[in-house]
């Protein structure tokens, strides 16, 4: 009887695991035939590109920026829009330019500046280039071969490696660490092939690290990356002209933060966002606009379909992960000081492409769970649910013991838009795009309704 009587409550058990299966299953459909029939955040991440590119920390585009998701969000139907400001070291380049003279000629390249470049002087830097493969070859070079020059790094990220954040993560060494080496020994400036595995002549920018003192810095595009070695090696001694007209300020600024009301647990914060500031050379629309609409779409879409968050949804559109990673810092400091709860962290940071997987950045226990998700994100691209990083603006939140996410759609086409003029709304598929916002809001969702601590 009693054997009788276990299976009967087995059934009612496997009967009800079904039932919560079936709804869960037509729960998430719902989200996304909503999100790919919707255009509302696809037409505003056109104006957001169209109104204000180049919308880097304290320049003028980046208030622009603000204002205009600020009154889209209220909107939305948030219940609370907010600015959180925060002061930060700022970087302004007004212009950049670069001339190769040859035979007297001098052959306008395409050049960008790095961030925070020094300024040249009015006339530009005009010296010999040498050009070197790695750091390391700099070191060995030494101050006697490199002082009185303009370095130029000129190894290119691998093409042949399917993994695209691969080939530029075994370039960008040459970025971010090689004009500060070039001066260390005595270099004028710097010229740096662009992180691409693209051949374009686009110049892609980005940060480069200086220790106090600084010079002119420069990314080149990799097709005239390729026309000065050649012109190199036919002329040793020949010559480059650096100018840059750039200069470093104090600014006080925000990040952009949404709520949508929890129902049971309001005190308890499922963050999602993306970065609002672009660099100076671009309308910023896949790096990052398309992560700030897509993490605007989940508060549209709970609201829109009627789900009920048990805790509060909040989108923050945070400034200045290009060039300080303040607004991240800044967030992760008004957590402390408000004694905030934040319960799960999702960033959106890596393109708009068609959807791929989620990275995890949590404990073995924590990550299994959120993995039990992943049959209902499969039917719709979302190959796998892995341990990984998550996002430059909500890692600071990993010193609070929360978890973190980042979304990562395909990555083949990202680098040949990555920090450059190329990087344009046209170039941003609505129906990509909007399969990725269905994918974070039904993580979001799950999360939410299921708990990680079960």
């Amino acid at each position: 009887m009693k054997n009788l009587f276990n299976l009967f409550l087995l059934l009612i058990f496997l009967q009800n695991t079904a039932k919560a299966q079936d709804e869960n299953i037509t729960l998430v459909k719902s989200i996304y035939d909503n999100a790919i029939t919707s255009d509302r955040a696809y037409n505003q991440l056109g104006l957001l590109c169209e109104k204000a590119p180049g919308r880097l920390i304290g320049t003028p585009n980046s208030f622009v920026a603000v204002d205009l998701m600020k009154k889209y969000l209220e909107d939305l139907g948030a219940d609370t829009v907010f600015l959180q400001p925060f002061s930060s070291p700022a970087w302004i380049c007004h212009s950049s330019s670069a001339t190769m003279i040859l035979d007297g000629k001098e052959i306008p390249l395409n050049v960008v500046a790095l961030g925070p470049s020094a300024s040249s002087p009015e006339s530009g830097v005009r010296a010999e280039i040498i050009e070197v493969m790695s750091l390391d070859e700099v070191r060995k070079l030494g101050q006697e071969n490199i002082n009185g020059k303009i370095v130029f790094f000129n190894r290119p990220a691998d093409p042949t490696l399917y993994n695209t954040f691969r080939a530029y993560g075994g370039a960008v060494d040459q970025r971010g660490s090689g004009p500060a080496l070039a001066l260390e020994m005595g270099a004028v400036a710097s010229i740096t092939r662009s992180v691409t595995n693209h051949l374009t002549d686009f110049p892609h920018t980005g940060t480069t690290h200086f220790k106090g003192k600084k010079l002119p810095a420069i990314a080149i595009s990799t097709n005239d990356a390729e026309k000065l070695s050649k012109a190199l090696k036919s002329n040793p001694h020949l010559k480059v002209n650096i100018k840059v007209d750039a200069e470093d300020i104090i600014t006080n600024t925000y990040n952009l933060i949404a709520d949508l009301k929890g129902s049971e647990k309001p005190d308890e914060y499922i963050v999602v966002g993306g970065h609002l500031d672009a660099w100076h050379n671009t309308p910023g629309a896949h790096d990052d606009g398309v992560g700030c609409l897509q993490s605007t779409e989940v508060l549209r879409l709970f609201k829109e379909l009627g789900l009920k968050n048990k805790r509060s949804i909040r989108v923050i559109l945070f400034m200045d992960e290009e060039l300080y990673q303040a607004g991240g810092r800044a967030y992760a400091d008004f957590t402390r000081e408000n004694k905030i709860k934040n319960y799960f962290a999702l960033e959106s940071d890596a393109g708009g492409f068609t959807p791929r997987f989620f990275t995890i950045g949590a404990s073995k226990e924590i990550l299994a769970k959120i993995q039990k998700y992943q049959y209902l994100l499969q039917p719709y691209g979302i190959e796998k649910i892995v341990a990984g990083g998550s996002g430059v603006d909500i890692g600071p939140l990993k010193a609070f013991g929360v978890p973190l996410s980042g979304y990562r759609s395909d990555w083949q086409r990202y680098f040949d838009m990555h920090h450059c003029a190329n990087d344009t709304f046209e170039h941003v598929n609505q129906r990509e795009m909007q399969l990725g916002s269905a994918a974070m809001t039904s993580l979001i969702y799950l999360i939410d309704q299921f708990d990680l601590a079960d």
